[in-house]
């Protein structure tokens, strides 16, 4: 009788809906955001834009003149003392383009030329700069041996300061010989113009010291020469201009 009023009870509840397989869950509808989507094209428009402005810079080199062999302050330039090198083409150097250097052989070198140096308008100047009966001398010293603020173009009377007396001279005809003697204090030349001056810091000479590149007359460079290789110059200063 149990078991009857049981089973009468449970066949009078309904039983839960079993949801189909294709039903689905309702979901709130995607919030769309164009103002986000218009950022991220903006972006990746910017980023393109960057790369090729890089790019476009890049190429824009030229071709430029460089220093491949030494040549000597007043020599002049060969084809074979160069190299092409590229330079950008905005650049602030005033370098010497590659199709201009056919017109080298009018130049002439100011200062002493090293390879890997690019060429630019102050190393050289139309002429050749030495007279007949001239020729530079390099003059290695201590700052202390110059005075101070000596520049290009000045001139300068060059002494014999070594401590003993040196045998030095040039023969009759101006060249090196040994027909004559100075003591510290003589003067070995007067008056003459400094062509150029290499610094330490450029790397030619030891740091501390000075090359001084002296325009002198050929009768002049013997006791100068001689005097120069021992470190026995002094030079004081005459005129600051050229």
């Amino acid at each position: 009788m149990k078991t009857r009023e049981r089973t009468a009870a449970a066949g009078g509840r309904s039983a839960a809906p079993v949801p189909q397989s294709g039903d689905r869950l309702p979901f709130a509808p995607r919030e769309r955001k164009p103002a986000l989507a218009a950022l991220a094209v903006l972006l990746i428009l910017a980023g393109a834009l960057g790369t090729a402005v890089l790019v476009l810079r890049a190429g824009n080199q030229v071709a430029a003149v460089q220093i491949s062999e030494r040549v000597p302050a007043g020599e002049g330039i060969s084809d074979a003392d160069i190299e092409q090198v590229m330079m950008p083409e905005d650049s602030d150097i005033p370098y010497i383009r590659w199709d201009l250097r056919g017109d080298l052989d009018k130049f002439y070198a100011t200062t002493d030329l090293v390879p890997g140096s690019v060429l630019v308008s102050e190393m050289i100047q139309k002429g050749k700069g030495l007279e007949e009966g001239q020729t530079v001398v390099g003059v290695t010293m201590e700052s202390g041996q110059m005075p101070g603020g000596l520049v290009d173009g000045a001139r300068v009377d060059a002494y014999f300061v070594g401590d003993s007396p040196s045998t030095s001279g040039s023969g009759e005809d101006g060249s090196t010989g040994s027909t004559g003697t100075v003591t510290t204090g003589d003067v070995l030349a007067e008056g003459v113009k400094v062509q150029s001056i290499v610094r330490g810091d450029e790397g030619t000479v030891t740091s501390g010291t000075m090359t001084v590149n002296l325009l002198v007359d050929k009768t002049q460079a013997g006791p100068l020469v001689a005097a120069a290789s021992e470190k026995e110059v002094g030079l004081t200063l005459v005129s600051s201009g050229s």
